[in-house]
């Protein structure tokens, strides 16, 4: 018996083996290609009868037994079946070639095939079930709505299918009749579309929920755009001398930052940095990003979409435009309204309801931005989405997500994750608020909390906690704050009971804006851009610029002290104020850029009107002159009494600025002491938020400066040294994305 592989391309052997209409094999970029078994795994029977081989027939005349004067013929066989094998092998030795060069890109399209196979059939149910639901016009007119509060309980909107859909025997929970799911072809979906289009301008989903956009593609098309997406990832990274982080591969999903604030089109703090540059190290990963932010103004970059909706707060309707942008990979998504105009420079500004009024609408809108406003030519869809909130503004998405989608069986792959910026903004108010978020009244037992200090109210935070999929706060030290009773702020049982879903990732920094290599405000007055091996000469140079521009004396010997910051007592600026006296006293000099409470306004002029040579304040925030206050100091001081995590510390080392900070949340965490003994650590810290301790560590960081030059510049270095971009940051997100994704 001999042995002999199955070659895909040999139609026939007749004595000797011939090999027919040979081709190289033609294979799709990204199919999923298994080769054939090797030519010795299968057997051929030979005698003189038909050939069987893993079901399939080869004829052989030729014959494997020996007969009377076939010893040439077997010669001249066996050397045909060796150059068969030979040729096979080539082949096989070819297809392994290609399929080594195809392997990465094949796997990320697999995985993310495999992650969507159901795909397709979510997105036609989802289509149909807000494309062809009808109100049902003999319900009676008691049915709930939002407009009428009623503390008795709510029986579910029921809704009445086209006579000619088949109707689902096993009803969803919520009490809604969905449409029985149907695996359809292309034609009979082409067709069902155009009648599902004519239908959805009539119909009423939810109380508040729109009709599904008729430019919502099928997923098939949407996996098409991601797919084409991680293509343009891998083959055209926007700097080849950059080392681009790992792309996700199979975890490759489409991810909605949701935020009231987004740099640079506004921000008020850490909370529009984190919205301007997380979603760029995501998409920098290979997934679909996109960020929805309110339009404060009229902001240059947009573009508008045409989209149009109407969403009812608290019983008014009120319709909001859809305008959108594309940078670095991200999609930016502004929601416009009057509600929203010309609030760039108060972004929280006004009274109580109107805020809430102002939230109420933009998560509603931004809810549905995946369904409605196409990006690049397609909506992203509510498949293998995940939503990422951000603090109390953007709480009630969790909350609209369980209630008026999942609960109905809408976005059903959905999810939310909340990001906790600041716990001390809650969203509190009297139980009566209530009646402004549209809710069913049995959610009002989520939103209401009880404290000794503010008795029984409403909180919109600790309902966004308790219906998020999962939960972020922005460093490890910070989610372990939250969890006592000073460092929660009235939600540490909240956050305590919800532990299991909680994780803290540091921040990190957009260092295409802030790097003072590349930094576009040290190009001009004087200053100059600098790097790790130009650190002697360049940051001198900044320094001496920025005592000009401020009309400090030109020392370059006396150290330049800066605190930069939102001018509050949360900040620590009360504890700076009481140490100036010993500052001035130790021949340095101190620039304060920040804006905030009035009296502490007025306390940085009367501390530079006292100390006119040696101290400036400058009232009022200044982009510019905060990057070049960082480029330019030698010392940064944050004594803040609680940071969640902080950003001026982490512009400040990677500029060679030297830290000083209160060690709480995320200081504590970024900021490592300095040891003399091991020549380690970033900066100084101190432990408790009184003036003495920040004198002390104050004293020890300016004893280094004069008598260890050595050390000193070992510090500054350390710190440069340090990679504190976004991308780590984007993969422990990530890790957290899966993970919300996967629960239910």
């Amino acid at each position: 018996m001999a042995t002999m592989g199955s070659l895909a391309f040999v139609n026939d052997i007749e004595t000797t083996v011939l090999l027919k209409n040979y081709r190289r094999p033609k294979f799709p970029l990204f199919a999923y290609y298994r080769p054939r078994k090797s030519i010795l795994d299968k057997t051929f029977v030979c005698n003189n009868s038909n050939v069987a081989v893993g079901g399939r027939v080869w004829r052989i005349k030729a014959t494997g037994e020996k007969s009377s004067g076939g010893d040439v013929s077997g010669d001249k066989d066996e050397e045909a079946l060796q150059a068969v094998i030979q040729k096979s092998k080539k082949l096989l030795a070819k297809q392994r070639d290609l399929l080594q060069q195809i392997a990465e890109r094949r796997d990320i399209i697999t995985s993310i095939n495999n992650t969507t196979i159901n795909s397709e059939i979510r997105e036609i149910s989802s289509e149909e079930e807000g494309s062809f639901l009808e109100p049902d016009s003999n319900l009676p007119d008691d049915n709930y709505t939002p407009d009428k509060p009623s503390s008795s309980r709510v029986d579910p909107v029921k809704y009445r299918l086209p006579d000619n859909l088949q109707y689902d025997e096993d009803a969803s929970k919520s009490g809604i009749n969905l449409p029985r799911k149907s695996y359809l072809d292309r034609d009979s979906w082409n067709n069902l579309q155009g009648t599902a289009s004519e239908i959805s301008t009539t119909n009423e989903l939810l109380p508040f929920v729109s009709d599904i956009s008729t430019t919502y593609k099928k997923s098939e098309d949407t996996n098409e755009s991601t797919l084409r997406h991680v293509k343009d990832v891998v083959e055209n990274p926007k700097d080849d001398d950059v080392k681009s982080p790992p792309l996700a591969g199979a975890n490759v999903m489409n991810i909605i930052l949701v935020a009231a604030e987004c740099a640079p089109w506004s921000k008020t703090g850490g909370l529009g940095d984190v919205a301007g540059a997380l979603p760029k190290a995501l998409a920098k990963r290979g997934h679909r990003v996109m960020v929805v932010a309110p339009c404060y103004g009229s902001y240059a970059e947009l573009q508008d979409t045409g989209v149009r909706k109407r969403y009812s707060v608290n019983g008014q309707d009120m319709e909001v435009h859809y305008f959108q942008t594309y940078i670095d990979g991200v999609d930016f998504v502004f929601i416009e309204n009057p509600m929203f105009q010309n609030l760039g420079s108060n972004i929280y500004g006004g009274n109580r309801t109107d805020i809430l009024r102002r939230m109420v609408l933009f998560c509603k809108a931004a809810i549905e931005v995946p369904w409605h406003v196409p990006c690049g030519g397609l909506c992203y869809g509510d498949g293998n989405l995940v939503f990422i909130a951000n603090d109390w503004h953007t709480a009630l998405l969790p909350v609209y997500l369980k209630a008026y989608y999942h609960e109905h069986g809408l976005m059903r792959y959905a999810r939310s994750v909340l990001v906790i910026h600041n716990i001390a903004h809650q969203g509190r108010g009297p139980v009566a608020d209530f009646s402004y978020v549209d809710l069913p009244p049995h959610y009002l037992d989520i939103f209401r909390m009880y404290d000794p200090i503010g008795g029984e109210h409403f909180n919109i935070f600790a309902a966004g906690l308790k219906t998020a999929y999962r939960i972020v706060t922005v460093s490890h030290g910070y989610a372990w704050e939250l969890k006592t009773t000073e460092g929660g702020q009235g939600l540490h049982g909240v956050i305590s009971e919800n532990d299991w879903k909680l994780k803290g990732i540091v921040n990190g920094i957009d260092k295409t804006e802030w790097h003072p290599q590349v930094d576009v405000y040290l190009t001009s007055d004087g200053y100059t851009n600098y790097s790790l091996e130009t650190l002697h000469t360049g940051k001198p140079q900044c320094k001496a610029a920025l005592q000009k521009e401020l009309g400090l004396p030109v020392r370059p010997e006396v150290p330049l002290i800066a605190f930069i910051g939102r001018l509050d007592n949360q900040k620590g600026v009360d504890l700076i104020a009481q140490a100036v006296p010993w500052m001035v006293a130790q021949d340095v000099q101190l620039v304060m850029l920040g804006t905030g409470k009035p009296e502490l306004e007025q306390m940085l002029r009367e501390m530079e009107s006292w100390h006119r040579d040696k101290v400036r304040g400058w009232v009022g925030f200044s982009v510019e002159m905060a990057h070049r206050i960082t480029a330019g100091a030698d010392i940064l001081l944050m004594p803040s009494r609680f940071e969640p995590c902080g950003l001026n510390q982490l512009y400040a080392m990677c500029y060679g600025t030297v830290p000083v900070v209160h060690a709480v949340g995320g200081l504590k965490d970024t900021v490592q002491p300095f040891d003399p003994y091991n020549e380690s650590g970033f900066g100084w810290t101190f432990e408790r938020a009184e003036t003495s301790r920040l004198i002390d560590a104050l004293g020890n960081c300016l004893l280094t400066y004069h008598e260890y030059k050595e050390s000193w510049e070992g510090i500054q270095k350390r710190g440069m040294m340090q990679d504190l971009s976004w991308d780590n940051a984007a993969y422990q997100y990530e890790e957290v994305l899966v993970a919300a994704k996967y629960q239910w």
